[in-house]
């Protein structure tokens, strides 16, 4: 709450800046506008003086002789200094003041107004502050003979200066600034109207940087802006219009009490109703802490008996009342599975004695077994053996004497073995040992083995029997996919994920001992070589190129496939030695020859070098610095290795970049103001029914000429700017308002709708989520949510609560691009989602790759022992879609079903056909 209100509080006191600023400019433009109403002042004021009209130009003789006595020269009034009469060489005819001494024209601005009136014969106005600010206007007129002169006017600016201060209550000072950078004191006040405010401004600013600029000084209280005194000459002469906002500031600080206070009373009040509304609770929840305990100890009657009594007497439900019942049947489960369990060893009992006793085992039973089951003595001397583990072992039907369980069941690396770690079972006959231990078989395989060891008493001696169960398919598939999250599966460098986490590791702990540069090589004209020898030799070219550079680059380069056919690499070398990557001879990784069966190309490459500084905050931006040089190469250095580092030229490539990112911002703001998003609609099928079950809403932005934009050019710029949480809810009141269309015309057609992580994250999205199904009157039985896995979710138990929140209002969630991230079973495990999402880099080739197809049956069985139900996306050709619905997945998605279109090219009615 206090940080809300400091953030009003900042927002307040930007607006208050901008309004002083615009203030200020309102300012300039007052006083341009009162210097021009002078001049026009003082034109009236010139036109209405009785002027001579017999002036005896013609006669060079009585050049300075002042008119007779009937045609007196007007004197000055109002305000008017003196009035000079020239002719066009700029030589004074006659001139008449009011003071002793008159007031001395400068040559230039003569020469101004003659060159003026030459040209244009229109009167002109001079406003100059030499020593004193006069207003200086030259007037064209003629004699009775036609001669040609000159009437200038002078009046002091003060006038002006006084009606300016009067006006805009703000002060004025008038300052000659020095253009020679060597004059020390380069600041002159000529005029001004507050000495005080002028001397803070002069003594705490460089004006000269601050020309047709507004300053604005917290610390002492004032806002100026300077401007020329004249536009259109190239003086020295600055306007200074000053406002004191000590008043201003007074205000401010109030405003930071007001909101202090009032947020420290609400959060007080908050927390006595939080710790009222909540102590009930929390003391049912206290004790029922203390009934948990007991479950470990099975005292199952005592947990029912106190859950009994902290029943609650109210008519609502709450959540420990919800717990209560949960717990409750926990017991019950508890109960019946502890039955079941003494039951099976009753049952396990009664069988090992039947084997103690015949010394055999059930032939049937054991040798069609898929453990492995082996019963040796202490020493691990081999008794009895199953066919499975015969078959590992090597053993014949009879046993050697010498068959030792040692010899294959062990561990690398482990100080005992088998028999010594398992020596305490012959002590103890109802203990039981469980742990994985490798197999090492007699072809030289290791496999993975999960054993339960436990005690036997043969004839009056102990025994001990091992089971063991085959998990290395289990680990290798695990790994394989925890291997396949962090890595390309083409070239399996890392992937850009993993290596932006392990670059910035890198880069945290060396950055200080080591200088370091980021290598990145992309292959020019990749897309046009798919296309021309297919994706298989794509993917050889990418697996070759990815061998031939770990082989050219020192050992322990991080190197990482970060593009279609981009790779970078983050190269090393210790400070203290004068070296770097340039000293290296890259320039030969950017040919490469590609060799395929008979056939043979040389592939050009670009390749940026550039090198880490402090200034960048990590990996990222270096990697978006390098991609910005790395457009520029492609432009002009195509098919060469370039040193960024050795370059002090700016990067237009990266401004370029920017300015295409700041004009992509704009357009998405302007759509999002302008209501211009438009939905499309790509149906998911049913595969059991062969009809549509729901349809993804996928976001296009039309231009402003009508054209639609990809979602790939702006959901970046939405992320980086921080829009998209208002990107998805203008998605979400679409979506909700065409279901409710839907659900008016009897439609029972699904929409599902992308949520990113920022928005699901926000404090009021399920307020808001709520709001939206109220204002557009959407069922939410008809909405499923997708959960993007690429998106961070930082935290899992507030989105947790969420989803469920979702759910008990009817919403389905799924969760969309499974399998691309290595968090991905996180997310399954820990959110109640209903569908998987299964992301179409697996299915795209699934009907060519034996891998993609074991990956996406594993992730398909995974997901249906969870409970979940699995859409496959990126379904483009029959051949796809036989594998996937052989596989067991219940939805599918993709350009050979149906390509996404707007809501009046849709067709409800489509039906699969095979």
């Amino acid at each position: 709450m206090s940080g809300r209100g400091y953030y009003t509080y900042l927002k307040t006191t930007a607006h208050q800046q901008e309004a002083i600023r615009e203030d200020l400019s309102q300012l300039e433009i007052s006083f341009n506008s009162l210097q021009n109403r002078s001049s026009r002042e003082l034109m009236r004021l010139t036109n209405s003086l009785i002027l001579p009209n017999s002036f005896n130009l013609k006669n060079e003789e009585k050049l300075n002789e002042p008119p007779t006595s009937s045609e007196k020269l007007p004197k000055p009034r109002q305000g008017v200094e003196s009035i000079y009469y020239l002719d066009y060489e700029g030589r004074v005819l006659f001139n008449s003041h009011k003071n002793k001494l008159p007031l001395l024209l400068k040559p230039k601005h003569i020469q101004q107004a003659i060159h003026t009136l030459s040209e244009s014969q229109n009167s002109t106005t001079i406003l100059d502050c030499y020593a004193q600010c006069y207003q200086h206007i030259f007037i064209p007129a003629k004699n009775d003979s036609n001669n040609r002169f000159i009437i200038n006017v002078n009046r002091s600016a003060n006038l002006l200066f006084n009606d300016f201060t009067e006006v805009s209550g703000a002060e004025i000072a008038i300052i000659a600034i020095s253009k020679n950078e060597s004059d020390s004191n380069n600041h002159r006040t000529i005029y001004t109207s507050d000495p005080k405010l002028s001397k803070r401004l002069i003594d705490n600013f460089d004006l000269a940087t601050f020309i047709n600029d507004s300053i604005i000084d917290s610390g002492h209280f004032f806002s100026a802006r300077l401007f020329p005194l004249n536009q259109s000459i190239n003086n020295q002469y600055y306007v200074a219009v000053i406002k004191d906002n000590s008043k201003l500031q007074q205000q401010i600080a109030q405003v930071i009490k007001e909101i202090f206070i009032s947020s420290l009373i609400t959060l007080t009040i908050i927390l006595l109703l939080i710790a009222i509304i909540l102590r009930p609770s929390l003391y049912r929840l206290s004790e029922l802490t203390k009934i948990l305990p007991l479950l470990p100890h099975g005292r199952y009657g005592e947990v029912k008996s106190s859950l009994y009594k902290l029943q609650s007497q109210s008519r609502w439900i709450d959540e420990i009342d919800t717990l209560a019942a949960t717990i409750a049947k926990v017991i019950d489960s508890l109960d019946s599975m502890d039955q079941i369990v003494n039951s099976h060893k009753e049952e396990l009992a009664v069988q090992i004695r039947a084997l103690t006793e015949a010394k055999v085992f059930n032939e049937t039973l054991l040798d069609n077994s898929p453990l492995a089951i082996i019963i040796h003595d202490g020493d691990g001397k081999i008794r009895n053996i199953n066919r499975l583990g015969r078959e590992l072992t090597g053993l014949l039907e009879q046993t050697p004497a010498d068959a030792n369980i040692n010899n294959w069941v062990k561990n690398d690396g482990q100080y005992i073995n088998l028999s010594a770690s398992l020596y305490p079972l012959l002590k103890n006959e109802d203990k039981k040992v469980q742990g994985e231990t490798s197999f090492f078989t007699a072809d030289n395989r290791q496999l993975d083995f999960l054993w339960t060891h436990s005690s036997l008493n043969i004839d009056g001696d102990r025994k001990i029997l091992s089971l063991g169960i085959d998990i290395t398919e289990r680990h290798e598939a695990a790994e394989s996919l925890r291997w396949l999250g962090q890595h390309d599966r083409v070239t399996g460098l890392l992937n850009r994920s993993s290596f932006t986490e392990d670059a910035n590791n890198f880069i945290k702990n060396h950055s200080k001992t080591m200088h370091i540069e980021l290598l990145m090589l992309d292959i020019d004209d990749f897309a046009m070589f798919n296309d021309r020898r297919g994706f298989d030799a794509g993917d050889k070219l990418l697996n070759d190129f990815a061998a031939h550079l770990c082989r050219s680059l020192p050992p322990n380069t991080l190197l990482s496939r970060t593009g279609s056919g981009e790779f970078c690499a983050l190269i090393a070398h210790r400070v203290n030695v004068d070296t770097t990557a340039k000293d290296l001879s890259l320039e030969h990784l950017t040919r490469y020859t590609f060799r395929n069966e008979s056939s043979s190309e040389e592939i050009c490459l670009s390749g940026v070098v550039d090198a880490f500084n402090n200034s960048l905050s990590g990996i990222d931006e270096l990697i978006s610095n390098t991609t910005s040089t790395m457009f520029r190469v492609k432009s002009k250095l195509r098919g060469q290795l370039y040193y960024a580092a050795n370059d002090d030229s700016p990067d237009d490539s990266s401004r370029s970049s920017r300015h295409q990112k700041y004009r992509m911002k704009e357009q998405l703001l302007s759509a999002l103001n302008d209501n211009r998003l438009v939905l499309f609609y790509q149906p998911i099928v049913n595969l059991k029914t062969n009809n549509i079950s729901h349809c993804e809403c996928l976001v296009r932005l039309l231009d402003s000429e009508s054209q639609f934009i990809d979602p790939a050019q702006f959901l970046g710029i939405a992320s980086e700017s921080g829009l998209l949480p208002k990107l998805d809810y203008s998605v979400l009141e679409k979506a909700m308002r065409q279901q409710s269309l839907w659900e008016e015309s009897g439609i029972t057609t699904g929409l599902s709708i992308n949520v990113t992580a920022p928005t699901l994250e926000q404090a009021d999205f399920q307020q808001k989520f709520d709001e939206l199904l109220q204002l557009t009157g959407a069922n939410p039985h008809r909405l499923i949510l997708e959960i993007v896995e690429t998106d961070a979710i930082s935290n899992l138990n507030i989105t947790r609560n969420l989803l469920n929140h979702f759910k008990t209002v009817g919403t389905q969630i799924a969760f969309d691009d499974f399998g691309i991230g290595f968090t991905s079973f996180e997310y399954v495990r820990d959110l109640p989602v209903d569908f998987i999402k299964i992301d179409q880099s697996f299915i795209r080739f699934i009907h060519e790759r034996e891998q993609d197809r074991v990956l996406v049956k594993s992730m398909v069985e995974m997901s249906h022992s969870l409970g979940k139900k699995v859409i496959v996306e990126g379904i483009e050709n029959r051949a796809a879609l036989a594998v996937v619905k052989e596989i067991g997945v219940e939805y599918v998605q993709g350009y050979h079903i149906c390509r996404p279109m707007p809501i009046s090219a849709l067709d409800l009615s489509l039906h699969l056909r095979y």
